[in-house]
């Protein structure tokens, strides 16, 4: 796991915030939820998706949220790789309106284990990393 996914927050209401355009993690048959804000817009936002299996059948449900993770701008997408050693990659975007504040929420399924990677594309802002 990256030092990035160590930070990774479950709850919805104090999502981890992005500060590059990479999140990686382990796929562990938790099925853990996951959530990461950044601003994005206006204009189209990327979000490509890769899944490798270390065994089984490795899971990543995805979907992006408005501000207050209520509503969903684009729902109900996932990477899945179906074999030892099999990688699979899905990528979809979203065209924005204004720019805005998002939450990327993360399901890991329960089933299956390897390591994910989220890349965020387009119109798309990161916070800067806290000085310490």
């Amino acid at each position: 796991m990256t030092g990035s996914a160590a930070a990774q927050s479950q709850d919805r209401d104090h999502p981890t915030p992005v500060t590059s355009n990479d999140i990686e993690g382990e796929l562990d048959a938790s099925g853990n939820e996951y959530f990461y804000s950044f601003f994005a817009g206006p204009g189209e936002l990327t979000i490509t998706v890769d899944v490798k299996s270390s065994t089984g059948q490795a899971l990543l449900n995805f979907e992006l949220l408005d501000k207050n993770a209520a509503a969903a701008i684009l729902c109900c997408e996932y990477a899945q790789a179906n074999e030892d050693g099999q990688s699979a990659r899905v990528a979809k975007s979203v065209k924005l309106g204004k720019r805005q504040l998002v939450v990327l929420h993360v399901t890991v399924g329960k089933s299956g284990r390897g390591t994910y990677r989220v890349r965020l594309g387009g119109a798309v802002a990161f916070q800067k990393p806290a000085q310490g």
